[in-house]
């Protein structure tokens, strides 16, 4: 890694100001303009384009990883737009992203883990997760909210993806549970309205990497420049 100064040193040039549709970055035909890459200012909300290609990162680092033979979880990583096409477009249709996994030339039932990144409403960012390997549909919110029904949502899509790819019933019986994570699990809580994208994304990460996810709110100004050098590079920091 470059050492701090030099860090900063590229951060603040990234960070100059410019023509906000100006392309800056492009990871996997998703381009990053000055004006998304701003989100990733102090004080900013982070939006889907920052979001989505950090997406993109993830999952060459766990794809990469799986290919090593490194004793990571398999892990599938969807888009911000996934929950959103599934269940608010305008109500649950299965039919929307029926084809999403035959696209990524997955099967999520060889996973032991799926990542749902979710945009509640354009103001909030949370994760849903599809715990395959310890059979539990899990809620991390950095404000420690409750799922609003999202896991049922998930618990929806896995029997229906199940079905359709399958062509069998999934029985999602009482050794199937639901959790969301608050305060007394340790769960990282956001002290502030604007650091939920973040809370997201390092979360994800953290899972991606094996490890526990056991960062604060102290972490984020540096996070924040990490996923400007990060996206930058095209990889995860070490």
């Amino acid at each position: 890694p470059l050492p701090l100064p030099a860090r900063q040193a590229a951060v603040s040039e990234i960070l100059q100001p410019g023509n906000p549709a100006e392309k800056l970055i492009e990871i996997n035909n998703t381009p990053i303009t000055r004006k998304d890459i701003a989100t990733l200012k102090p004080l900013e909300w982070l939006n889907d384009e920052v979001i989505n290609c950090f997406v993109e990162l993830l999952r060459q680092h766990a794809s990469e990883a799986e290919q090593a033979g490194e004793p990571l979880p398999k892990v599938h990583i969807f888009s911000s737009l996934f929950y959103t096409k599934l269940a608010e477009s305008p109500e649950y249709t299965y039919g929307n992203v029926r084809r999403w996994t035959k696209r990524a030339k997955v099967d999520l039932f060889s996973r032991d883990l799926v990542i749902v990144p979710i945009n509640q409403g354009n103001s909030h960012w949370t994760l849903g997760l599809i715990n395959l390997r310890q059979k539990r549909f899990e809620f991390i919110d950095s404000m420690h909210g409750s799922d609003g029904g999202r896991l049922a949502v998930l618990r929806r899509y896995l029997k229906d993806e199940h079905q359709d790819k399958k062509g069998a019933p999934l029985d999602l019986g009482e050794d199937w549970v639901d959790i969301s994570y608050t305060a007394a699990d340790g769960t990282p809580r956001q002290t502030n309205g604007f650091d939920c994208g973040m809370f997201m994304s390092r979360a994800a990460e953290h899972l991606v990497r094996g490890v526990l996810v056991d960062f604060t709110q102290d972490d984020m100004p540096d996070f924040r420049r990490r996923m400007i050098l990060e996206l930058a590079q095209s990889r995860l920091a070490h």
